[in-house]
């Protein structure tokens, strides 16, 4: 009897756990409607649906539609009938629609035009009728004309509703009144400097448009330049607005009370124990006795801060008291560190790189796992990543772990174009009609490695080269490459522009070791195969024709600090090289080249850079050559060297064997992406001299052969690519010789330095 009765119970569970499962097992959805929807159609909400007819019921995928519907902001409520229906599911989204706005209409306006106001305000026909995006338009519609002059414009809402067609018809009212300008600003309470002087400060001025950003910006502006200057007590105030009887001017008054003038007391620091007060004080410029300069002693605590960030301490606080001695006039400063202990990095995770390969983007950083939280070595680390020419925007950011002495350094990348194919034609100013193809890729399989395939073709150029760049040879600090290439040119002897050709063929080895963060150590062994021939007929005696080859070994050294090395701001490279061709490395010709360049880029304000660069160099053969080769020898002039004065015409006919350029150049965006200059100006001033020996060697400027020539001008920049720059130049030459061009264009690739 008890068997029976645990048979029984047995199969009433096993029926029933069928049953439950049964239940359990997802149904198909047989029908999907909509309910409450009169002006919106049917195809506008299921276009964001994730479910459809057919589909296994999910009800996480039900509340995203739910969710979806919303977005579309035609609806004041969503929500969703479930039922049985057939053998499956019938899914009703219920709906309540907002009126929807059937017209937009302005009234009143004469300064703008109906499509103006429509491209400015967020409300749309054909979509819900919203009263908080109703008052945003009527901010915006109101700014919109305050900012053109419009200082008493009103703007009203006479919008209607029709709740039985759920129609709206918006219409904005506007009284725009009269324009007004500025129709003078005077400042009284200035004794310490000249008025003229502060009213320059102002951007607010006679005949301009009154905005309220901008004058406030302007009350900062004086402000900061008064505490520059030791004013530390400086109050301003806009004492007064009046306007003229018909309100189309208004006029300001703006009242300084100066205060006194401080200078420098002592400083002190207290909670210091990583850094003595010696130490600090390095770092803080705050010299007794001097006038106070309040963006200087903002710049000294920035210091302060870079000091201990170098060192990990990220978490250190820092609190700056200055105690104004009014009968002294003189100011000390209390410097307080709460320094907290060192962080350190946990982890570090790389976002956003969908070609280039992690490690290519770490190798590239100054720090690791379980070094000091450096901020000065991971500032430098995004400058190396962005040098790369791989990224338009890298963003570093501190995130924190449950450790209080731990953090992890969270790194996201937006990968740029590093690919380039390019079939085309344009002018060189030294190889006048080119045509090109061209094949470029700057990271190759996401690697980091650089290919490049040109072909070069025109009337006084052919050049075929190949080059490959490996810059972590088996993933160790080696750089690798190698070119080879075929070129034949048209070269000019004096005023003969196409004297005679020179064919190169052959190709290189390059081999660097950085020595640091910023030196490196190159050597390139190149092996030439270079023919003089095409000789002008009444050039033969001047220059002859020759076969030659060239075994050369080029070792270089350079110190390269410059944050950005396609678009410079700060910073500065510095190198030393020397070619080395024949003797031990055999070939037909023996001469040795050291070149000495130095660079250095200066910011100057807001985003102008002005940059330097100087190169010296020199060739001299050596037994059994008796001559250095033509092709060898300096080109001075052109879009490289001096500018002003065509490719080779500055110095001898036959070419110099010292050569002396200097370039300074003033360059500031024009349009900027992400902090990249797509599109910059640049006004330059070159100087240089190419001179057959020492004896030669002038430093006059003039139009005689040995002396210095000047050039100046003005050009733009064009950078699709972070490393592919385009310079458009125009240089006047001030010092040619009677008969020769005074000014030339430059169409190039690259940089001057």
């Amino acid at each position: 009897m008890n068997k029976k009765i645990i048979l029984f119970f047995l199969c009433g569970m096993v029926t029933l756990t069928l049953l439950i499962c049964q239940d359990l097992k997802p149904k198909k959805i047989r029908a999907v409607e909509f309910s409450g929807l009169r002006n919106v159609k049917v195809r506008v909400v299921k276009d964001v649906l994730k479910i459809s007819k057919g589909d296994l019921f999910d009800q996480k995928l039900v509340d995203e539609d739910i969710s979806n519907i919303y977005k579309l902001g035609l609806f004041s409520d969503v929500a969703a009938d479930v039922s049985d229906f057939k053998d499956g599911l019938k899914v009703i989204f219920i709906v309540q629609e907002k009126l929807i706005i059937k017209k937009v209409e302005f009234k009143g306006n004469k300064e703008f035009s109906n499509r103006k106001l429509k491209e400015e305000i967020s409300s749309k026909e054909k979509e819900g009728y919203d009263t908080r995006k109703i008052q945003d338009d009527i901010g915006k519609i109101t700014t919109l004309y305050k900012d053109k002059g419009y200082a008493d414009v009103n703007v009203g809402d006479f919008s209607t509703t029709d709740d039985i067609t759920g129609f709206a018809t918006v219409t904005f009212a506007i009284t725009e009144g009269n324009k007004i300008l500025i129709g003078d600003v005077t400042i009284s309470g200035v004794t310490s400097f000249k008025p003229k002087k502060i009213k320059k400060l102002f951007a607010t001025k006679r005949k301009k448009v009154y905005r309220d950003e901008t004058f406030k910006d302007d009350i900062k502006k004086v402000e900061s330049f008064y505490k520059d200057h030791g004013y530390l007590s400086v109050k301003i105030d806009a004492e007064e607005i009046t306007y003229n009887d018909t309100r189309t001017k208004m006029f300001i008054k703006i009242k300084i009370d100066e205060g006194k003038k401080y200078k420098n007391g002592r400083v002190n620091f207290s909670g210091n124990t990583v850094f003595s007060e010696n130490e600090l004080l390095k770092v803080f410029d705050f010299k007794e006795g001097e006038i106070f300069n309040q963006s200087k002693y903002e710049g000294n605590e920035s210091n302060i801060k870079s000091l201990y960030g170098d060192k990990g301490y990220i978490r250190a606080k820092f609190e700056s008291t200055l105690n104004k001695n009014d009968e002294t006039g003189v100011v000390n400063s209390s410097f307080t560190i709460t320094e907290n202990s060192i962080v350190y990095i946990d982890r570090i995770y790389i976002d956003g790189n969908t070609k280039t390969k992690e490690f290519v983007i770490k190798r590239e950083l100054l720090v690791k796992e379980g070094d000091v939280f450096a901020v000065g070595r991971i500032a430098r680390s995004q400058e190396r990543l962005y040098n790369l020419g791989f990224f338009k925007d890298i963003k570093v950011d501190i995130e924190e772990t449950k450790e209080p002495d731990e953090a992890n350094l969270a790194i996201e990348v937006e990968e740029d174009k590093t690919g380039l194919i390019s079939l085309g034609a344009g002018y060189s100013s030294v190889d006048k009609v080119v045509g090109t193809v061209q094949v470029t890729e700057l990271n190759l399989f996401g690697r980091g490695q650089k290919l490049n395939l040109t072909y070069e073709f025109g009337a006084r150029r052919q050049n075929y080269e190949i080059g490959f760049t490996e810059p972590y040879l088996f993933r160790k600090k080696l750089l690798f490459g190698a070119d080879v290439f075929n070129t034949t040119v048209w070269r000019s002897y004096g005023s003969d522009s196409t004297a005679y050709r020179e064919r190169r063929r052959g190709g290189d080895i390059r081999i660097g070791k950085p020595l640091s963060d910023i030196s490196y150590l190159n050597f390139t062994y190149a092996y030439e195969e270079v023919e003089v021939f095409d000789i002008d007929s009444d050039l033969t005696s001047q220059i002859t024709a020759s076969k030659d080859v060239s075994s050369s070994l080029t070792s270089a050294i350079s110190r390269d600090t410059r944050d950005n090395v396609f678009d410079t701001t700060r910073g500065s490279k510095h190198s030393l090289s020397i070619k080395l061709a024949g003797g031990p490395l055999g070939g037909t010709v023996n001469f040795y080249k050291p070149t000495l360049i130095t660079s250095k880029f200066i910011p100057t304000f807001w985003k102008f850079v002005l940059g330097f660069n100087s190169r010296i160099s020199y060739v001299k053969e050596f037994s059994p050559s008796e001559e250095v080769p033509i092709y060898e020898r300096y080109f001075l002039g052109g879009a490289d060297t001096v500018r002003g004065y065509d490719f080779g015409e500055i110095g001898p006919p036959e070419k110099g064997k010292i050569i002396f350029v200097s370039n300074l150049e003033y360059k500031f965006p024009i349009v900027q992406e992400k902090g990249r200059s797509i599109l910059s100006a640049a006004i330059f001033a070159d100087i240089g001299g190419s001179w057959r020996k020492s004896d030669n060697v002038s430093l006059e400027i003039g139009s005689e052969e040995n002396q210095l020539k000047t050039g100046a001008g003005f050009g733009i920049r064009i950078r699709p690519m972070p490393v592919l720059p385009i310079r458009i130049d125009w240089g006047y030459g001030f010092n040619h010789k009677p008969g020769e061009q005074l000014s030339q264009f430059y169409f190039t690739m690259g940089q001057v330095f």
